[in-house]
């Protein structure tokens, strides 16, 4: 028996009482911070918070602008994560200790989960920029979830006839997993360029809707290596038991290597 239980058998009174009194004031906690009625003035703002300021997406591209392929997908895949960002840790070690107020800018927003309508604007006009990292990076943060409107963005680049935009959105939308992209992708597993059917593939995969399985399984059976290999990879995400034949028809009878060895992660992953 807890201490609050032998207290309540020996004090029934005072147990109803208190209990009476946590009702009162349990609308109080739940109110709006400054809605309370005794609020008489705004609660001082909290000087460790980090704030959401109008450019600072803009400043994270331009940070982008020019990075190598490597270190572009080393930053591109680390900025879904947001290790550390959201408690200002990084801010004490010595290299950012002494760098500009625009670093500790940047990395306070993304580290605040917040984004305003200048930083969607400035993420989707990303989408199409000269710059392969800043169209990738630009994908990716498109695809967070707190970002407004950010798959709706990356739709509307898929299906937008831009080459360029259609290829950061691909990346964007598996990152991002929305659902409604089923359908857009699925139509690109029929692209001339096998590296938009791949990508598609690839994308499809981390969606993970068995929705577009058939379309996959049919993909398998292209003519280039690269695409059965990623429409492998994605049969394996979505662990979609109705693809297991096909699967094992590529372990057994393709003639690439590493489709073979795609095959056989994906049956693992479904077994």
């Amino acid at each position: 028996m807890t201490t609050i239980e032998r207290f309540a058998r020996r004090h029934p009174a005072g147990t109803a009482a208190m209990a009476g009194l946590a009702l009162l004031l349990l609308p109080a906690t739940l109110l709006p911070r400054g809605s309370h009625p005794a609020a008489a003035a705004p609660a001082a703002a909290d000087a460790s918070a980090p704030i959401a300021q109008e450019g600072d997406a803009r400043m994270v591209l331009t940070a982008a602008r020019g990075t190598s392929p490597t270190m572009c997908t080393l930053a591109a895949q680390s900025l879904g994560n947001g290790w550390g960002w959201e408690m200002g840790d990084d801010e004490d070690a010595p290299a950012l200790a002494r760098a500009g107020e625009d670093v500790r800018s940047a990395l306070s927003w993304l580290g605040s989960r917040q984004a305003t309508a200048a930083d969607v604007a400035a993420l989707r006009d990303g989408l199409g920029d000269p710059d392969a990292c800043v169209r990738r990076v630009s994908a990716r943060l498109l695809a967070r979830e707190h970002v407004p409107g950010g798959a709706d963005a990356l739709l509307e680049a898929l299906r937008s006839g831009d080459a360029t935009r259609r290829d950061a959105a691909i990346v964007g939308l598996g990152y991002s997993g929305d659902k409604r992209s089923v359908g857009p992708l699925s139509a690109l597993l029929r692209d001339a360029d096998p590296e938009v059917r791949g990508g598609a593939a690839w994308a499809l995969g981390h969606v993970e809707s068995r929705d577009a399985t058939p379309a996959l399984i049919r993909l398998a059976e292209d003519r280039e290596p690269r695409v059965r290999r990623a429409a492998a990879r994605a049969l394996g995400r979505i662990e979609d038991d109705t693809a297991t034949p096909a699967l094992a028809q590529l372990l057994a009878r393709d003639t690439d290597a590493s489709v073979r060895r795609a095959a056989a992660w994906a049956l693992g992953k479904i077994e």
